[in-house]
């Protein structure tokens, strides 16, 4: 017999899937910073993941993002990115977990992290954000800390002691640019087998 608290996940997610004519919803979400100026920073990893996901036009979503949805084993995938700024990131997520109807454990969050180097990718199931002002608007929006992430690792060196806001919202230089596409690569193949 299934926990109790895994089998009311169970039995919401099949009113979900009922609701949504049986097809399984999944999200993935990107977060970073919506304007031009900082479309290569490190913060924007987020965006970068999803981009390598969906290389068309986004559409703008009903609520404060952009949306792309695309089939996958009977049912639909939406890759959105917020269009607000990092530390509100929650309102997009919960905005898209209510809209889509999406359980939080159904819903992938891709994020830097200056936890982890640059190269590094980590999944994690669930658990906490780690400093991360984004995952820490995410938590308090959605009430619960048990949905999957994807960090993305952009620390290069020893960052002790570093002002870590400008270092976030800081360009990659043309050699962390470089070694970061194959990890956008990594992060992406991480993303769809996530999926499966």
């Amino acid at each position: 017999m299934l926990p109790p608290n895994l089998n009311r996940k169970s039995k919401r997610r099949k009113k979900l899937r009922k609701r949504n004519n049986d097809r399984l919803m999944k999200l993935i979400v990107g977060l970073g910073n919506p304007e031009p100026k900082y479309e290569r920073t490190r913060h924007n990893v987020g965006f970068l993941v999803l981009d390598a996901l969906y290389q068309n036009k986004w559409t703008k979503g009903k609520g404060p993002f952009q949306i792309n949805q695309v089939p996958f084993q009977g049912g639909e995938v939406t890759l959105a990115k917020p269009t607000v700024y990092m530390n509100e990131s929650g309102v997009s997520v919960k905005a898209l977990c209510d809209c889509f109807q999406v359980l939080p454990s159904d819903c992938l969050i891709v994020v830097d992290d200056v936890n982890l180097p640059l190269g590094k990718i980590r999944f994690r199931s669930s658990g906490s954000s780690g400093g991360h002002h984004g995952l820490e608007s995410v938590i308090a929006e959605l009430g619960t800390s048990e949905f999957p992430r994807l960090r993305v690792g952009v620390a290069v060196g020893d960052l002790s002691g570093q002002d870590l806001v400008n270092y976030v919202l800081g360009h990659f230089s043309k050699e962390e640019w470089d070694q970061l596409q194959p990890q956008i690569k990594e992060a992406r193949d991480a993303c769809l087998k996530w999926l499966k």
